[in-house]
């Protein structure tokens, strides 16, 4: 073999080598994109299971409260004892708080995915939330359980957002109550860190969490709950969003057979200690009766606008006493009626036939500009809530609402 046929052969030699050698890296590369496929593949699917899971189990626990509602409702029509109807009545309370709550977390979750989750602070008195939170599951805890709040020597001011801070809590007693067939679920809250800090807390003496599953315990549709049909696999994972969009962290610690402690601590900003006030009342259900009926003509007129008629019935029942009320089905007739019968407050429902509540405030609004309007709508986004203010709503109530809060608010502005 000459020079020339050597160098041929080693040129041939190493343009195969090159060759080799990038089909070598191509191949990792699709081995590695095949592999990071079959990863997506696996959760896609396991997400697939979990949502199924999930509406199966949503569709149970949507069933249960208003199986309860029907039913007691029906039974305390049937009944004559005011006792019994009393019992029936917070029995149906608790099944209603129970649903909102569901459907709220359901919403919760859609505009958390999407990033429009909105933390709303006010000045909070802790004691009176915590307090709340035992009345919230008076009728949800069995006779073997026991709710414990470790009430603090001084009592704290804190501003943050109430709603979601009862939320956190909710989630996570309910959650303790699913792995808790008896013993104890304490909850409650501490401040430490040089008041820089607060640390809330919800421990249970129930089944525990398997090591194995404590990292993924607050992952989206990845509930152990879900797959047992405990739950409906999404309450933590709303607490981890909640806690974190609040500034704050969350965990959880836990031995198999003998409880968990689940904890978040958050940013502390109020005061502790000192004198309170607060005009709330700390009682489960306000009394909604009048003793004694007001005379007709003494009596403020407040305008109704809906078109539903259990909706106005409703309303209908709560306020007859109080005030003297007139009926719009649709926002031409509250117009019409503006003009004419000139009420001292207007309820408006938003979504109504023939014209929408928003064009019969704007139009009433023209009329007469010192006149109070309250939005009563199902609509209860906060794009809705702009939009009611900017039509020129004064006040705005999101459906379902508490009958007491209604009064409240119309007491604000006209009186009782």
């Amino acid at each position: 073999m000459d020079l020339n046929e050597r160098e041929l052969l080693q040129q041939k030699y190493s343009d195969v080598s090159r060759k080799l050698e990038l089909a070598n890296t191509q191949l990792e590369a699709a081995n590695k994109k095949l592999k990071e496929y079959e990863e997506k593949a696996a959760k896609a699917e396991k997400a697939s299971e979990m949502k199924s899971l999930f509406l199966a189990n949503m569709s149970h626990e949507i069933r249960t409260p208003l199986n309860a509602i029907e039913g007691f409702s029906r039974v305390m029509v049937e009944t004559d004892s005011q006792e019994e109807r009393m019992q029936y009545m917070e029995i149906i309370e608790s099944n209603n708080s129970r649903l909102l709550s569901l459907v709220n977390e359901i919403l919760d979750l859609s505009r958390v995915e999407s990033g429009e989750i909105v933390i709303k602070n006010t000045s909070t008195d802790l004691n009176y939330l915590m307090s709340g939170i035992k009345q919230l599951f008076k009728f949800r805890c069995p006779e073997t359980v026991s709710l414990v709040w470790d009430k603090p020597a001084l009592p704290a001011m804190m501003n943050t957002d109430e709603n979601r801070l009862t939320q956190v809590f909710s989630n996570l007693i309910s959650n303790a109550l699913k792995h808790t067939p008896k013993g104890s679920i304490t909850y409650g809250y501490e401040i430490f860190n040089d008041t820089q800090e607060i640390k809330f807390y919800v421990k249970d003496t129930g089944s525990g969490i398997d090591p194995k599953f404590i990292e993924h315990i607050f992952d989206a549709y990845a509930s152990k709950d879900a797959e047992q049909q405990r739950g409906y696999g999404l309450g933590l994972a709303l607490c981890r969003i909640i806690v974190e969009k609040m500034g704050g962290h969350i965990e959880v610690s836990s031995q198999l057979g003998e409880g968990s402690t689940f904890t978040f601590t958050l940013p502390f900003t109020g005061t502790v200690g000192g004198i309170l006030v607060t005009n709330r009342t700390n009682t489960n259900m306000r009394t909604l009766r009048v003793t004694t009926p007001s005379e007709m003509h003494a009596m403020k007129t407040v305008l109704v606008a809906e078109d539903e008629e259990s909706n106005f019935e409703l309303v209908r029942i709560v306020l007859q006493k109080r005030y003297n009320l007139l009926r719009a089905h649709n926002g031409i007739e509250a117009v019409t009626m503006n003009e004419e019968e000139h009420p001292d407050l207007i309820l408006m429902d938003i979504r109504m036939p023939e014209m929408d509540g928003l064009d019969a405030i704007r139009i009433i609004k023209e009329v007469n500009n010192k006149v109070p309007v309250i939005a009563l709508s199902a609509y209860a986004f906060p794009e809705n809530i702009r939009e009611a203010k900017a039509a020129g709503c004064d006040e705005f109530m999101a459906k379902p609402f508490k009958v007491e809060d209604l009064i409240e608010v119309i007491n604000r502005y006209i009186g009782s």
